[in-house]
């Protein structure tokens, strides 16, 4: 259609002379060169035109393509920063405390260097390139569960210094600043790994980002660097996206045993132990109720912790809430009552949950003679009987009921309900922060902020 209204507009053009000149060969002669060199400008303009298009239709694939292939990069990392250094495919920190200098990066097969590659590379920093049979490799090679796109990926442990050089100050807190300095850091001395959870003790129930001088039962905040490539024959392009994730918290956890409701234990075979079964955390109350509920003890159970007693205060933890946001990583769904069915391993920690509305179940969930490890999350009543042991978090967000006769019932980790508690027969009850996080790693991270730098 271009053409035709440029050989139209040429036609008008021509002078009428030249037009009714039908016999003299000269004139025929520069028309008709005048034509060619007309069409001849027309055609290379249409090239050009069509070339430059190409053009820009490559960049903009290729562009899209390192972009996507970034974001495959930040996934895997996502999702092989779940679980513990017992799994196969984890990249995250796997010594017994977290360092402030570890780094691992996650290669696909397309000739990355981590120290070239990476403009932000620091031979300070650990630099792991996990395997399979080797979490703290440093040996350059391929372990990206991909095979057929380009990325690279650095993953760190957030610190002080790159909270401030998203423009944390004291009169502008990003974090709760607990290690007791509130000085400034460099990149070479780039100050306390950043947490989140419940450090600030302001708001005791309230998940916020904090540094602290000691060993912490919460997790780091994780910086995942990406770097995508994509090429055609037209040329290649790099994206750079960063993310910064974080284990959910969980529940806060102030005692072995929580409740809004009253607790009422009955007999002298009931044992509750607030001190850290797993020797990390510190102690805390074996029951504690939100005020004005109370606990009632009738016989001689032994109770432990700090302090030993049984505490009533105003922490009011929304035991709905936690349920409605760790349940999008259910791995186990429970329909109905229970009795012999296993959950999970010490190595395969599980999310399950239970909505005893739907189906219907007006006696809410019995579990008996069961054997779990994770999260336990329950909409509505729950009952143990005996036989039941449980490794992890129980969250309740109706009334919760141990019958613990026969074999007794046995829990490592934390207990949560939201209305009245009652324990009979043989219990036994032990807070364990590492029961607690292990339940609660296997969980999806969440994200904390999203950028694209590149």
């Amino acid at each position: 259609m271009l053409f035709q209204k440029r050989i139209k507009n040429l036609s008008k053009a021509i002078p009428t002379k030249i037009m009714g000149l039908k016999d003299e060969k000269g004139s025929a002669m520069i028309f008709a060169v005048m034509i060619l060199a007309l069409l001849t400008m027309s055609g290379v303009s249409v090239v050009n035109t069509s070339n430059t298009e190409v053009q820009i239709a490559s960049n903009h694939r290729v562009s899209i393509g390192a972009f996507y292939a970034a974001e495959a990069g930040i996934i895997e990392a996502k999702e092989r920063l779940r679980g513990s250094s017992s799994d196969t495919n984890y990249v995250g920190d796997p010594g017994a405390s977290y360092a402030p200098s570890w780094s691992a990066y996650l290669l696909s097969p397309h000739s990355w260097q981590p120290s070239t590659d990476d403009p932000l590379y620091e031979g300070s920093y650990q630099n792991y390139i996990p395997t399979s049979a080797d979490h703290t490799n440093t040996a350059v090679t391929s372990n990206s569960l991909q095979t057929d796109i380009s990325y690279l990926v650095r993953i760190r442990h957030k610190r002080e210094y790159d909270a401030e050089q998203a423009g944390h100050t004291i009169a502008w807190n990003h974090y709760y600043d607990g290690d007791g300095s509130t000085a400034t850091h460099t990149s070479a001395s780039a100050g306390n790994i950043i947490y989140y959870g419940y450090g600030d003790p302001s708001q005791p129930t309230t998940a916020v980002q904090f540094t602290t001088a000691v060993a912490t039962e919460f997790s780091p905040l994780e910086i995942i660097r990406a770097y995508g490539r994509s090429s055609d024959f037209q040329g290649s392009s790099l994206k750079i996206i960063v993310m910064e994730v974080v284990r959910n918290p969980g529940p806060v956890i102030n005692s072995a045993v929580y409740a809004k409701g009253t607790v009422t234990g009955n007999g002298n075979s009931l044992s509750v132990d607030g001190n850290d079964n797993c020797g990390v955390a510190a102690a805390k109350p074996p029951i504690y109720t939100k005020s004005p509920a109370i606990t009632n003890l009738n016989g001689s159970p032994t109770l432990s912790g700090s302090p030993a007693s049984p505490q009533s205060g105003s922490d009011d933890i929304d035991i709905n809430s936690y349920v409605n946001s760790l349940k999008s990583s259910a791995t186990v769904t429970i329909t109905s009552d229970q009795n012999g069915t296993n959950y999970g391993s010490s190595s395969n920690y599980l999310t399950c949950y239970s909505d005893t509305s739907n189906p219907n179940n007006v006696n809410g969930l019995k579990l008996q003679n069961v054997t779990g490890y994770g999260l336990l999350l329950v909409e509505g009543d729950l009952i143990l009987g005996g036989g039941f042991n449980w490794n992890g978090i129980i969250l309740v967000t109706g009334t919760l009921t141990f019958n613990g006769g026969g074999s007794g019932i046995n829990i490592l980790g934390a207990v949560l309900a939201n209305q009245t508690v009652d324990i009979n027969g043989g219990i036994d009850i032990k807070y364990d922060s590492c029961q607690v996080n292990n339940s609660l790693n296997a969980s999806a991270l969440e994200i904390v902020s999203w950028r694209e730098v590149h």
